[in-house]
């Protein structure tokens, strides 16, 4: 049976801000033990030493989500001093803002690089102990992007079609084993990466905050469905803003 809340082992990726921070916030606020990575360590053990002053029991661990070998020993070092993990949540993405003929290669292969190759390589990191255990949640974030396009974001569109259709695949591989596996698709939410966007010339529902999801509202989607029955529970979850 899943651990219930407050005792779960929760692990986070691109947990140092946006929407990842507000993930871990929340798993912790329940008294689950939360283990937050992101490339960025000073910001992450910012994070962290915030919450820990608040009672919670979260660590702070670097990754590079791009390494395989970084994401294999970030799963070894919990399974030896936390234990499995219950819930993992792919958080980690970045986006480049450009039009396809302006979008350079490096700017293709990065945004790739991290939200494909690195949800890979988590995923499989986390998946080995939690196939030994015959238990586990996988909580993909794609995005809204990855159903209908965008404009000026074709890279990250992609990359976040090609997260939705690995954790479907995936799903039919673990299903019979015990792993859950949801993917959540946000509408455009206000971070800190959106924020950076709005520099530039774009759309009303991108460029207004009221019409764009709190880091909050997709936090709360994430913990919804990680405390879903495992008998019943949503292996795919849209989330829209306000019209």
């Amino acid at each position: 049976m899943p651990e219930p809340p407050g005792s779960r082992i929760v692990l986070v990726t691109g947990a140092s801000r946006g929407i990842g921070l507000e993930v871990a916030t929340q798993f912790a606020a329940l008294g689950d033990r939360v283990v937050m990575t992101a490339r960025s360590e000073d910001a992450l053990e910012q994070a962290a030493a915030s919450m820990r002053a608040s009672g919670a029991q979260v660590w702070a661990r670097p990754l590079d989500v791009t390494s395989a070998a970084d994401c294999g020993a970030l799963l070894d070092w919990m399974v030896q001093n936390l234990g499995c993990p219950d819930v993992c949540v792919l958080n980690a993405g970045i986006g480049h803002w450009a039009t396809v003929v302006d979008t350079s290669d490096q700017q293709w292969a990065e945004t790739f690089r991290v939200n494909v190759d690195g949800v890979f390589y988590s995923a499989r990191a986390a998946l080995r102990p939690m196939l030994a255990r015959g238990q586990g949640h996988l909580i993909f974030v794609s995005s809204v992007m990855a159903r209908r396009g965008a404009a000026n974001m074709a890279a990250y569109a992609a990359s976040k079609a090609a997260v939705a259709v690995f954790a479907d695949s995936l799903a039919l591989e673990v299903k019979q084993h015990g792993i859950k596996v949801s993917v959540l698709y946000p509408g455009s939410t206000l971070t800190t990466m959106r924020a950076r966007q709005t520099l530039r010339p774009v759309t009303p529902e991108i460029s207004d905050p009221a019409l764009q999801l709190r880091t909050r509202d997709v936090a709360d989607a994430v913990v919804w469905l990680a405390s879903a029955s495992a008998h019943a529970f949503p292996t795919s979850l849209v989330l829209e803003p306000p019209a």
